[in-house]
């Protein structure tokens, strides 16, 4: 039987101290992220800093694929509204649409990364 001391990872496993300074703000963006991912503060860095995958909770990940597809629908909107001959506010505010709705999806899928 393994020495539980000695298992890299394991509960029981010896663990030393790192110490980081982060501002309020960092440390607040902090554990809502490790929050939304479902861990502690620690095993949340510990993955961050030794994983090489972004953490994305998968509710993000639900959210992302449907925000793409209604993305999708506005594209396809957008499109049959310019061909229709619509005013040019109407299609300028359906590529406002268009943009707010990449930049959610390019914040939510950013979740595991710095925003």
């Amino acid at each position: 039987m393994k020495d539980k001391m000695t298992e890299e990872g394991g509960r029981s496993a010896a663990r030393k101290w790192v110490t980081i300074r982060v501002t309020e703000r960092e440390k607040t963006r902090l554990t809502e992220q490790a929050e939304i991912a479902g861990l502690s503060l620690s095993e949340y860095m510990r993955r961050r800093f030794f994983g090489g995958r972004p953490l994305i909770a998968h509710t993000d990940a639900l959210m992302v694929r449907e925000l793409r597809r209604i993305g999708g629908l506005l594209k396809h909107n957008f499109e049959t509204l310019r061909l229709a001959g619509a005013s040019v506010t109407v299609l300028v505010q359906q590529e406002e649409a268009l943009r707010k709705l990449s930049f959610a999806i390019d914040r939510i899928g950013m979740s595991g990364h710095d925003r």
